[in-house]
């Protein structure tokens, strides 16, 4: 039951975190939107993994896990609007803040192209797996994430995984967008947050480390909401 309760409870926070976005569509209404888009599709991805169990193995839990892929490799790179607009307000004005946001969503679109061709255009057969206790489709399954309802091919236990390399680029442009922001604002949370997730990307992929990544990623989402509302001046 940890795994289901785990990412149930993950679910609740990021659908949380999408909602309190808009609360802030006042105040920036674009960085708002695009902070929504991609909690909401965070919880999505979560709320598949919750409800795998509960459809089983299927056409119809194959069918959302790709909607899962999809969403992820095009939607994370919303992310880089929501640091442009921070940035723009604590940072930058000017020629320079204009720079900033060009550059933001120029990248966004950018790396948004690239998830779809390179990542999800290249996604390959999935297959269930065992994640956490949760029925989930991955590219790839281990000794470990074998689900034990499914009888695996030669092919698909040679399957490896590929990187999801939209959220690379995303995490270290904004990376980048958030030390600009420490140095020139004097505002570090989104710094450190952001740091954290790029920290994630070396733990383990087939043991613990997904599970911490999703932990993390509860702290990074608050993290970035609460930037977004500090500099924009809504209440906190």
């Amino acid at each position: 039951m940890f795994g289901p309760a785990a990412f149930s409870f993950f679910t609740v926070i990021h659908a949380g975190i999408a909602a309190s976005a808009l609360l802030l569509f006042d105040q920036s209404p674009v960085a708002a939107v695009c902070l929504f888009i991609v909690e909401a599709a965070t919880a999505f991805d979560n709320g598949v993994t919750v409800l795998g169990n509960r459809m089983g193995i299927g056409p119809q839990a194959e069918l959302l896990n790709r909607l899962r892929f999809f969403l992820h490799a095009i939607c994370i790179s919303l992310l880089l609007p929501v640091y442009a607009a921070i940035a723009n307000a604590v940072a930058f004005t000017g020629p320079a803040a204009v720079l900033v946001y060009v550059a933001a969503w120029m990248l966004a679109i950018a790396i948004a192209f690239f998830g779809y061709v390179f990542q999800y255009g290249r996604t390959g057969p999935i297959m269930p797996v065992s994640y956490f206790g949760c029925l989930r489709y991955a590219q790839s399954a281990s000794d470990i994430t074998r689900h034990p309802d499914y009888e695996y091919s030669e092919t698909e236990l040679e399957a490896r995984g590929s990187l999801p390399l939209a959220s690379v680029a995303t995490t270290l442009v904004g990376l980048i967008l958030a030390l600009l922001i420490g140095l020139f604002g004097a505002f570090w949370v989104p710094f450190i947050v952001t740091a954290l997730m790029f920290l994630a990307g070396a733990l383990p992929l087939r043991t613990w480390g997904p599970f911490a990544t999703s932990c993390l990623e509860i702290i990074y989402s608050s993290g970035m909401l609460y930037s977004l509302a500090v500099a924009t001046g809504a209440p906190t």
